[in-house]
């Protein structure tokens, strides 16, 4: 944690040219070292500093995408009693990781959020492979009618009252890869994150070039199926307060890292999906509920759906290059879904 005044000076530096990262604190140029200043305090101590070690990550995410954050959630609080966030984001771009250093950063800031994940509401195996036999990939999980919605919104509704629910655990190393429930946790806090890759994730008009160009008329109808499905989310995003949402840089980023936590989890022991399987599987989720269409950031709620509150747009290592309010940033379009040139933008830190 910044112990030489040079990396200090440059972390200000770097902070204060972030015009919409300034915007989503409220913060001018001038006032970017103090802020530092009382960040430092905040996580400076042993217990925070060792913690947050434990969670592998680049420094600029810290500071371009977690502290916003939690700086967020402590602003929420402060208004609204037992809060509830969403934060969206395509498979891999690190929300699992986000949600433990929420949990860190929580406590440092002096509140107790309980983490949970879209997938530990997976309905259990024999259930969900029957709900999503129809689809064209030969996938079980993920897609819009493979979630226990009335657990789920019990689970707000019950923090909500009384601060505090009971979650399913979802392992998805069961079952060769393809994952099932396995048993529910009591958890206690004062603040509900839900994490998932179609959290916040709207109904929307599927068209000829959805979910995206050249898809197949299997994939363009399965695209349509699911949007009419996520017609039966409305009432739970509707329990949610606000919405983060965390961007690729390029669609193919988020095969690559997914490739790279199955990998972790097959070293671990644990079933794990191939290669094929996983870009069948991403492949999927695309075709199910394209973010582009269905969680649009710059686009206000009508009918009581959470606000978008933040972006944030990862590059291929997961570093922040784009962080700010609703519309500084946005996703890339469909077409660079099966782009091979990568980009080069500087991240944050």
């Amino acid at each position: 944690m910044l112990t030489m005044p040079a990396q200090r000076s440059r972390l200000v530096h770097q902070l204060a040219r972030q015009d919409g990262w300034r915007t989503l604190l409220d913060l001018d140029k001038e006032t970017v070292t103090t802020w530092l200043d009382r960040q430092l305090d905040v996580l400076g101590t042993t217990t925070v500093v060792e913690a947050l070690a434990a969670i592998p990550h680049h420094p600029g995410v810290l500071w371009g995408l977690w502290v916003p954050m939690v700086h967020l959630m402590e602003r929420l609080q402060r208004t609204t009693p037992r809060p509830r966030m969403g934060l969206a984001g395509v498979p891999g771009t690190g929300k699992t990781t986000l949600g433990q250093a929420m949990a860190v950063l929580g406590q440092a800031y002096g509140f107790s959020p309980i983490v949970a994940s879209i997938d530990d509401y997976y309905l259990p195996l024999p259930i969900r492979a029957a709900a999503m036999a129809a689809n064209p990939f030969a996938i079980d999980r993920g897609p819009p009618g493979s979630h226990d919605l009335q657990w789920l919104n019990r689970s707000l509704d019950d923090f909500a009252a009384h601060g505090h629910c009971s979650i399913p655990r979802f392992d998805k190393g069961l079952a060769s890869g393809r994952g099932d429930r396995s048993g529910s946790v009591e958890h206690r806090g004062d603040f509900f994150l839900l994490e998932g890759w179609m959290v916040g994730a709207r109904p929307f008009q599927a068209g000829l070039d959805d979910p995206y160009p050249g898809a197949s008329a299997a994939e363009q109808a399965w695209c349509a199926r699911c949007s009419s499905l996520l017609a039966d989310y409305t009432s739970t995003w509707k329990r949610l307060h606000g919405l983060v949402l965390v961007i690729p840089q390029q669609w193919r980023h988020s095969l690559r890292w997914r490739i790279q936590a199955e990998a972790r989890q097959r070293r671990s022991g644990k079933g794990a999906l191939s290669g094929m399987q996983l870009e069948r599987l991403l492949r999927c989720f695309w075709a199910s509920v394209p973010p582009h269409r269905a969680l649009q950031p710059d686009r206000i709620p009508v009918d009581g759906g959470p606000p978008v509150m933040m972006t944030a747009t990862l590059d291929g290592r997961r570093r922040v290059i784009a962080v700010g309010p609703p519309g500084a940033v946005n996703w890339p379009a469909p077409a660079q879904m099966s782009s091979a040139s990568p980009s080069s933008v500087s991240s944050m830190g």
